[in-house]
């Protein structure tokens, strides 16, 4: 972990990495929203997470996770199309709970992704 006293030539690297994993989800998807960057990125580093939790990781209100989730699954909010990167999955044992899952879509993403980190 990097601390306030890690020079800038140390801190220069993960930067150009972070700038890099952004500008390559803007390229594939122009229009998508950081915090729905966020959420993608939060579900793909923990896949099987129930929405609920997601409350706890990220700084959004219910109807913001909401939104996030719909944009990123199958169907948006408004009934178009959404990314198709996650799936929502309600637990067998609690009908309530959902868990977000990647798509076949969203694990090539993530795998697009790491690989270009590692190039870096």
């Amino acid at each position: 972990m990097m601390t306030a006293s890690t020079n800038a030539s140390e801190r220069k690297p993960a930067l150009f990495r972070t700038v890099q994993l952004i500008e390559q989800l803007r390229e594939i998807f122009p229009d998508i929203p950081m915090q729905t960057i966020s959420v993608f990125l939060i579900i793909a580093m923990k896949p099987g997470l129930y929405q609920r939790d997601l409350l706890k990781l990220v700084d959004l209100s219910q109807a913001g996770i909401s939104r996030n989730v719909m944009a990123l699954g199958e169907v948006n909010r408004h009934g178009k199309p959404g990314l198709g990167l996650i799936s929502q999955q309600r637990d067998p044992f609690d009908n309530r709970q959902v868990r977000l899952c990647l798509t076949a879509a969203g694990t090539a993403l993530v795998e697009r992704v790491i690989a270009t980190v590692r190039e870096a």
